[in-house]
């Protein structure tokens, strides 16, 4: 989800209490935010709103922080909005687009893994319209779990473990396995150890 957080503590420009009541709270929310930054003066506002709100919405969304720290907060000053602008989304090169369709097409046994970045609410028609077109089975991880719904015989069910699990079955036995949204923060979905089974990764 985009999110958009605002916090406050003491002021930076002077403190009377030295500085052990400032935490850098933007270095602790770094490894958790898209974007973490501090306002450090009332002209950069503008700028900074308008770009924790780009950062936020486009691919992929996520969280932001900015600190407002209580001195700059209290100071006055005038500054014009900078508007928003569609976002264009990356398209694939064609050449990789037809790469794609070509081994999906040469596959004997294809199935599809849904993960965790297709989890997007401006994908999911796609993507269950992808599945009842090509009429190709497909499982999901345990992030990716409601992308396409899962109440059709095309559904082989969620790679909760990593190995021998009877989803692994299906992705045994299968010579291409196309995963939409494979995301490394998960758990594995599965080992590769056939020699004659490929993966044609789509972010």
């Amino acid at each position: 989800m985009p999110t958009v957080m605002l916090t406050g503590q003491k002021g930076i420009m002077n403190s009377r209490q030295a500085r052990f009541q400032i935490v850098d709270v933007v270095a602790a929310f770094r490894p958790l935010t898209k974007m973490s930054r501090q306002i450090i003066g009332p002209a950069t506002i503008p700028t900074l709103v308008r770009d924790a709100f780009r950062t936020a919405m486009e691919e992929r969304p996520g969280p932001v922080l900015l600190e407002l720290p209580e001195d700059i907060a209290s100071e006055e000053a005038e500054a014009d909005l900078v508007p928003s602008h569609p976002i264009d989304i990356p398209v694939a090169h064609p050449t990789a687009i037809a790469r794609a369709a070509d081994m999906i097409l040469k596959a004997k046994r294809p199935l599809i893994m849904l993960g965790a970045a297709a989890s997007r609410p401006r994908a999911t028609g796609e993507l269950g319209g992808f599945v009842q077109r090509t009429g190709i089975p497909f499982f999901t991880t345990q992030m990716g779990k409601g992308t396409v719904a899962g109440g059709t015989d095309l559904y082989m069910g969620t790679a909760a473990l990593s190995e021998r699990d009877y989803v692994h079955e299906a992705i045994d036995k299968a010579d291409l396995i196309i995963a939409i949204g494979h995301d490394t923060i998960e758990k594995p979905p599965f080992f590769m150890g056939q020699a004659d089974q490929k993966v044609l990764h789509i972010s």
